[in-house]
C-alpha cells in the first residue's frame, strides 16, 4: 500500500469509516435476532459474515496508515492537533478501540506534556486514564496503576486552577478526583485503592474546592457544585467493601450515606424514586452504626425491591432504561451478600438467594427476548454469572446456569462452542470405537470424582467440556469481538489470558473441568502454547484436551463466516495440516481417526463444511426457544 501524509480529511474519513462498521453490524445483529424465517435468518447471518470481511479487509489498510502516522515517526504539531480533534470526536464512542486509543493517546500526552500545554495535556490525560481503567476491565491490568498516575499527573496542575479559562477544563480537576474516589477503589484489580485511600481523596477534593484559589473563581458555579454532589454521592459505591474498612472510613461512609440519603429524600420524597445505590449505601450505613441488623435492613430492602420492580414493570419499551438496569443488576447482589452475613435463619436465606438468582435470571433473558443487547448489558451478565453460580447447589444446576445465562449470550462464542460440541462427541464416538483405551483415565476420573463413568457418561462430560473450555473468552468479549480489524499486539496477549480467567469459574464447585479450560490450547508434546507454565502431560484428562485441540482447528480452519481475518480452507486441507503436525502440536491417535473412520471423516465434513449456517440456526432456534418462528 502506497504511504502517504494523513488529511484532515482522510483522519475524519478513517474515524468515520470505524462508527458507520459498528453502526452497519449493530444492525445487523437486531436484523438476525427479529428475523422470521430460516432463509431470511441464514442470508442476514452471511450478510453480517461479508460485512465483516470487508470491515476487515478495509481496516487493515487504514490500520497501517494511521500506524505509520502515529508511530512511523515523531510527532508533530499538524498530527497531534489533527488527532487531538478527531479524538475528541470519537472520545463519547463506548465501544470505541480502547488499545489503539491507549497508544495514540500516550503518544499526543508525551507530546503535549513536552510542549508544556495544559489546554490539551490535561484532556488528554483525562481520556487515557478512562481508556487505562476500560483496558484494566478487559484485564489488562498493568494499566491499573497508569490510570492512577495520569488522575494523579492532572491534580500536580490544580495549583494554575485560576489561570485556565475553560471551565471544561477546571471541571476535569473534579472529575480526576471522581475517579480516584469513586471509579478506581471499585475497579477489580490487584492493585486497587483501599477504601481508606478513597477516602484521602474524597476529603481531599472537599478541601480543593472549599479553598480560596477555587472559590474566588467557581464559588458560585453550579456545574463544579454538582460535580461534588456527584462525587459524594457515588463515593458510597465503596458500600460493598465497607465491612473490611478501617474505622475511621467506616464512619465517614455512615456520616456521607446519611447526608446524602436526607438530602435526596427533601427533594424526592419517595424512596422509589431515589438511585438505588444511595438506598443501599443508606441501609448498609444503618448496619455499620448498629442502628439495625442485616435481618431487618435486608427485609426492608426486598420489600423496596418488588416495589421498585412493580413501578418499572408500568413502563414499556424496547430500549434499555438504565435506571432499571442499575437497580436489577446491583441490587440482588448486594441482598445476597448481606444474606451471607446472617448465621441463623439458613432456611430461609437459602429461599430469599434462590428467589433474587431467578429474579436476575429473569431478568437477562427478558432483556434477550425484547431484543435489547449491549456490551454494557453482556458485561453485567457476566459478572453476574461468576458471582451467583457459587450459590447453586448441584453440579447439573451450576452447568446449566452457565449455559443457559452466559454461553448462550455471545453470538460467536455461542456458536463455536456448539459446534464444537458436535466435533467432540464425534470424534469420542469413534474413540470409543476405534481406541478406547484412551479414554481409561477420563472414566477413572469421573469415578473419583464420584460421577457416573459409562460411556455415555463419558461422551457427555467431553460434550460439556466442548461447551465450557472458551468460556473465559465471555470475560473479554470486546476483544473477542472486535473482528473487524486486526488486533493489536496487547489484545493478542489478553486473548491468550482465557483460559486462566476461564478457570474462575472452576473455583465454584466446577473443578472437574479446569483442565480442560486452562490446558485446551496446549500442544500434545506441552513444547508450546499458552499458559507457558501450564503442563497437562499428568492430567487425567489430557485426552479431552486433545480432542478440543483438533476441534478447535476444525472449526476454525474451515470457517468462512466466524473468522473474517483469514480464508477458509477445505476440510481436506485442514485434515493435512493435522497430520503434518500430528505428534507434536495434535494427538497422533486423535488425528488417525479420520484416516481409520472414514464415516466420521464424512459426518465432520459435512457438518463443518458444508452445513454450517443450516447448523448455527438449529442451534438458535433450540437454544434462544424461538421454534414459534
Amino acid at each position: 500500500m502506497k504511504k502517504e501524509r494523513i488529511t484532515p480529511a482522510l483522519l475524519k474519513a478513517v474515524y468515520s469509516s470505524y462508527k458507520n462498521q459498528r453502526r452497519i453490524m449493530n444492525e445487523l445483529n437486531r436484523k438476525l435476532s427479529a428475523a422470521s424465517t430460516k432463509d431470511e435468518w441464514i442470508s442476514i447471518y452471511q450478510e453480517r459474515a461479508a460485512t465483516i470481511r470487508a470491515a476487515y479487509d478495509v481496516n487493515s489498510e487504514t490500520n497501517a496508515l494511521l500506524g505509520d502516522a502515529v508511530f512511523g515517526h515523531k510527532m508533530d504539531y499538524d498530527y497531534a492537533e489533527l488527532f487531538f480533534s478527531e479524538d475528541k470526536a470519537f472520545y463519547t464512542d463506548s465501544e470505541g478501540d480502547v488499545f489503539f486509543r491507549c497508544s495514540l493517546l500516550e503518544k499526543l500526552v508525551d507530546y503535549y506534556r513536552e510542549h508544556n500545554d495544559l489546554m490539551r495535556l490535561i484532556p488528554l490525560l483525562d481520556r487515557l486514564g478512562q481508556n487505562y481503567i476500560s483496558s484494566v476491565k478487559m484485564h489488562h491490568e498493568d494499566n491499573y496503576l497508569k490510570a492512577v498516575e495520569c488522575f494523579k499527573e492532572i491534580l500536580k496542575f490544580s495549583e494554575s486552577y485560576n489561570l485556565i479559562p475553560d471551565l471544561t477544563i477546571r471541571k476535569l480537576f473534579f472529575q480526576a478526583y471522581y475517579y480516584l474516589c469513586c471509579i478506581l477503589p471499585i475497579t477489580e484489580c490487584k492493585d486497587v485503592l483501599q477504601p481508606g485511600q478513597s477516602l484521602d481523596y474524597l476529603l481531599e477534593v472537599f478541601s480543593f474546592y472549599n479553598s480560596d484559589l477555587v472559590q474566588k473563581i467557581d464559588g458560585k458555579s453550579e456545574e463544579i457544585r454538582g460535580m461534588i454532589d456527584m462525587i459524594k454521592e457515588n463515593w458510597l459505591w465503596i458500600e460493598y467493601r465497607i465491612d473490611y474498612a478501617d474505622s475511621e472510613t467506616r464512619q465517614a461512609f455512615v456520616q456521607i450515606a446519611n447526608d446524602v440519603y436526607s438530602n435526596v429524600m427533601k427533594t424526592e420524597n419517595n424512596i422509589l424514586n431515589i438511585p438505588v445505590s444511595t438506598v443501599i449505601a443508606y441501609q448498609h450505613a444503618l448496619i455499620v452504626d448498629g442502628k439495625t441488623s442485616y435481618i431487618d435492613a435486608f427485609n426492608y430492602m426486598l420489600d423496596y425491591y418488588y416495589k421498585k420492580k412493580e413501578k418499572f414493570a408500568s413502563v414499556h419499551g424496547k430500549e434499555l432504561n438504565l435506571d432499571e438496569f442499575y437497580f436489577q443488576t446491583k441490587l440482588p447482589i448486594a441482598l445476597i451478600k448481606w444474606l451471607d452475613k446472617i448465621d441463623i435463619l439458613s432456611e430461609m436465606c437459602a429461599l430469599n438467594r434462590k428467589k433474587l438468582i431467578d429474579e436476575q435470571n429473569s431478568y437477562f433473558v427478558n432483556l434477550s427476548l425484547k431484543g435489547i443487547y449491549s456490551h454494557l448489558i453482556y458485561e453485567a451478565c457476566c459478572e453476574w454469572c461468576f458471582f451467583a453460580v457459587d450459590y447453586l447447589n448441584t453440579l447439573e444446576e451450576k452447568e446449566n446456569f452457565i449455559i443457559t445465562m452466559l454461553i448462550n449470550r455471545q453470538p460467536q462464542t455461542f456458536f463455536d462452542s456448539y459446534l464444537n460440541s458436535e466435533l467432540a462427541v464425534m470424534i469420542t464416538e469413534s474413540l470409543y470405537t476405534h481406541t478406547p483405551v484412551l479414554l481409561n483415565s477420563v472414566e477413572t476420573f469421573l469415578k473419583i470424582n464420584s460421577m457416573p463413568y459409562t460411556k455415555r457418561d463419558v461422551i457427555e462430560y467431553v460434550r460439556k467440556c466442548a461447551l465450557f473450555h472458551d468460556i473465559g473468552m465471555n470475560l473479554i468479549s470486546r476483544i473477542e469481538g472486535a473482528q473487524y480489524r486486526e488486533l493489536t499486539d496487547t489484545e493478542r496477549t489478553v486473548l491468550k489470558l482465557h483460559p486462566v480467567l476461564g478457570t474462575r469459574i472452576t473455583e465454584h464447585g466446577l473443578d472437574i473441568y479446569r483442565d480442560v479450560i486452562i490446558g485446551h490450547h496446549k500442544s500434545f508434546d506441552q513444547a508450546s502454547g499458552y499458559p507457558e507454565k501450564v503442563d497437562m502431560t499428568n492430567s487425567p484428562v489430557r485426552v479431552v484436551c486433545d480432542i478440543l485441540a483438533v476441534c478447535d482447528a476444525l472449526n476454525a480452519g474451515t470457517d468462512k463466516t466466524g473468522r473474517c481475518y483469514k480464508e477458509p480452507k477445505d476440510f481436506s486441507i485442514v485434515l493435512s495440516e493435522l497430520i503434518t503436525e500430528s505428534g507434536t502440536v495434535y494427538n497422533t491417535n486423535v488425528v488417525n481417526l479420520f484416516l481409520n473412520d472414514m464415516d466420521l471423516a464424512i459426518k465432520v465434513d459435512r457438518l463443518i463444511s458444508k452445513d454450517r449456517e443450516n447448523i448455527y440456526y438449529d442451534y438458535y432456534v433450540k437454544y434462544f426457544e424461538k421454534s414459534s418462528k
